[in-house]
């Protein structure tokens, strides 16, 4: 019985991230982005992206703020992550944010706490979070 229960939640994980995948690509087409799906998740590359400007970067695509210097930290990661939890109720924002920066924002307020480990990650983006995403929302142009 446990492997089934893990089994169906291993298989919505894939869902989910697949789904959020084709959204997030769409998206980024829409804003000027080339995407590129590499064979294989090496480095913590989900996607390959060229900016609007030309310049390449590795994409680790997850399904809520998460910074981790040990998967992630020192190897130009850019992250993508939704505000909220998919609900076909309610539009969410996407946030393409270089993973060190957040990095090193977010050890500034919780690096400090027992629970930190180099591993940070929000359920809920909070006031403080926002203000500091902002510039970092993958918008289309209007």
């Amino acid at each position: 019985m446990n492997d089934a229960l893990e089994t169906g939640s291993r298989f919505q994980r894939v869902h989910i991230e697949a789904a959020n995948r084709a959204e997030t690509t769409a998206l980024l087409i829409r804003c000027g982005y080339r995407v590129y799906r590499p064979e294989a998740d090496i480095e913590g590359e989900d996607l390959v992206v060229r900016d609007p400007a030309g310049a390449l970067a590795g994409v680790q695509l997850k399904g809520r703020p998460l910074v981790d210097w040990r998967r992630y930290g020192g190897r130009q990661l850019l992250m993508l992550f939704p505000s909220a939890p998919y609900s076909p109720a309610v539009a969410r924002a996407w946030f393409l944010v270089p993973h060190d920066l957040f990095f090193d924002w977010v050890k500034a307020r919780h690096g400090h706490t027992p629970k930190w480990g180099d591993v940070w990650h929000y359920p809920a983006i909070g006031r403080d979070l926002v203000a500091f995403l902002a510039p970092y929302e993958v918008q289309p142009p209007v």
